[in-house]
């Protein structure tokens, strides 16, 4: 079954285009914890926010580990990596402004950074690999990225 390389570009490329995503991250006593985010693509890099408060963002303090999961199995995309704390959303005006661009529903308003201020933290991806396929085509469709 072969598997083609994608570029880091090709697999920014689809995390930009996705609305929403899957976040897991490493619970304190080892165990798994999933959450549904928003995202954004800044400059190739994928950024998120949320409040300190949460327990995604209390297991990223212990162990910045993740796993950030697009599409329904059908079409596919996981990437892993690690995520750094950049601080207060509100110092990178240009990610906030990306979060302002994508999300546009007037529903989504309120959950945005600028508009809630208890949002007080915002990570960016740094990927380690990266791997997706469409269930139609999984044979032909498979990908796969690496950092080097």
């Amino acid at each position: 079954m072969p598997t083609e390389m994608a570029s880091w570009h090709e697999v920014a490329t689809r995390l930009a285009s996705e609305r929403s995503y899957w976040l897991a991250t490493v619970a304190a006593d080892g165990a798994p914890h999933v959450s549904p985010i928003w995202g954004a693509v800044v400059g190739e890099v994928w950024h998120f926010y949320t409040e300190r408060t949460t327990v995604k963002a209390r297991n990223l303090a212990a162990d910045p580990r993740v796993v950030v999961h697009v599409g329904d199995g059908e079409d596919a995309l996981i990437v892993h990596g690690q995520v750094r704390d950049l601080g207060h959303p509100g110092e990178h005006r240009d990610v906030v402004d990306a979060f302002a661009t994508k999300y546009t529903r007037p529903t989504d308003l309120g959950f945005l950074p600028l508009a809630d201020p208890s949002f007080d933290v915002l990570y960016a991806l740094s990927p380690a690999r990266a791997l997706a396929w469409r269930l139609a085509d999984y044979d032909g469709s498979q990908r796969r990225w690496r950092a080097m």
